[in-house]
């Protein structure tokens, strides 16, 4: 059979092809007028990150640093068609913003010319104008030091207590006794001082804890920009003002250690002087009436050794204002007596070690223990109520023999206590 012949005008005069044709034929002249007479356009790019190599520079050779802001970013505004610089189509990664070193060669603050390229070395568009031309950058050799940390008051008072209490300067605690200055090196020689300064609006009544700034100084306070203190940019240090209160006080004592039924109705003492003028720390708890001076263990408590003295020096929380220096204390001890007893070899027991245990302790090394008490109270004591413990954590035994203290108590005894502190032998082979 014989195909008809197929002609290129049967083929236009069909009427869906025709236009078919046409709007191809159409969107192709469209996208060659497009990409032939495109509008040019302007287009800012922004946050461009400026590279300040030092590696090899002027600047690194001459043993210099950045101090300050050492990141910085810059917009540019581009020029070329739409299709290849409008909208989104170009962003801060298609350029390199570098500032250039090379006459940086003293310390101080420089201008440092910045240059924009593109990545693309084929980029078809043109960088017309940069948001900045240059970087101001601070160039200085590193240097530290140390330096004491002093307590300044800033206050429009005269006083800073009511007449009836006590504030000295030299009191003031402060834990952060030094400070480290490191970074520029024309700023850190210029320090000469150190002051934690303390704002003190109103009179006080107690003790209280603030936060006070660091502030540096070389006869003037100066606001530096190019240095740290113990590696932040600004510190600030907790201050304690200790307050006392004037008062007359009678004085005391207090007692450690004490079988429970001298707890509540301690030894009888007493004690010189018995009233005392003082200025005593306000802390915000309720003050009391007695001034405790000491505190005695019953441990050092016998029928013999009865008289106490105590160094008013070592009273904390309080100040003597009429010359006071000593305390004198004298127990009552009527009626107490003491007897001797030899421990046995079930009552040690030893902790704090994996390798030493009570068979390695000479029980005999640790002698006769004497317990204090009443007569009558000491004639129901027996050696089963005593035990030692042994406690070897963190000791350091050498091989052989080794002195180490022990812990003696006594059970079931509401009136009765241990005298003196006792040892052990413990034998390492």
């Amino acid at each position: 059979m014989k195909m008809p012949k197929f002609t290129l005008r049967q083929l236009f005069s069909n009427t869906k092809f025709v236009v078919v044709f046409s709007i191809v034929v159409a969107f192709i002249f469209w996208i060659i007028v497009a990409l032939e007479y495109a509008p040019v356009i302007e287009n800012e790019i922004k946050d461009i990150p400026v590279k300040i190599d030092m590696n090899n520079s002027v600047p690194d050779k001459l043993g210099l640093q950045i101090f300050g802001q050492s990141e910085f970013t810059i917009n540019v505004t581009v020029k070329g068609n739409r299709y290849i610089v409008g909208g989104d189509l170009l962003t801060a990664d298609d350029f390199d913003a570098t500032a250039q070193t090379a006459y940086v060669d003293s310390a101080g603050k420089h201008s440092l010319l910045v240059k924009v390229t593109a990545k693309d070395v084929n980029a078809d568009y043109e960088i017309v104008s940069k948001s900045a031309d240059y970087i101001e950058v601070f160039f200085d050799k590193y240097a530290e030091k140390e330096i004491e940390v002093t307590p300044r008051i800033i206050s429009d008072l005269e006083e800073y207590t009511p007449d009836d209490y006590l504030f000295d300067k030299s009191d003031i605690f402060y834990n952060v006794k030094t400070v480290k200055i490191t970074g520029a090196q024309t700023e850190v020689s210029s320090v000469t001082a150190a002051y934690a300064d303390i704002e003190i609006d109103r009179k006080m009544t107690e003790t209280q804890t603030l936060d006070s700034k660091i502030v540096l100084s070389n006869g003037n306070d100066l606001d530096l920009k190019y240095v740290k203190l113990n590696g932040e940019s600004s510190l600030t240090v907790p201050v304690t003002l200790p307050v006392y209160k004037i008062e007359n006080v009678s004085t005391g004592i207090a007692f450690k250690n004490a079988p429970s039924d001298y707890i509540n109705q301690p030894i009888e003492y007493s004690i010189s002087p018995q009233y005392v003028k003082v200025a005593l720390l306000q802390n915000g708890s309720d003050t009391s009436e007695n001034l405790t001076v000491g505190t005695i263990d019953f441990s050092e408590i016998s029928p013999t050794n009865k008289s106490f003295s105590f160094d008013a020096a070592n009273i904390k929380n309080a100040k003597m204002l009429d010359g006071t220096t000593s305390f004198y204390v004298e127990l009552k001890t009527d009626g107490l007596s003491s007897a001797d007893f030899i421990i046995k070899s079930g009552s040690v027991s030893v902790t704090g070690s994996d390798t030493v245990t009570k068979d390695d302790v000479d029980i005999s090394s640790i002698g006769s223990i004497t317990v204090i008490g009443k007569q009558a109270d000491l004639n129901a004591v027996t050696s089963d109520m005593i035990s030692v413990s042994i406690d070897l954590t963190g000791l350091k035994l050498k091989s052989g023999e080794n002195s180490v203290p022990c812990n003696v108590t006594i059970k079931n005894s509401k009136n009765c206590w241990i005298n003196g502190a006792y040892t052990a032998t413990v034998t390492i082979k």
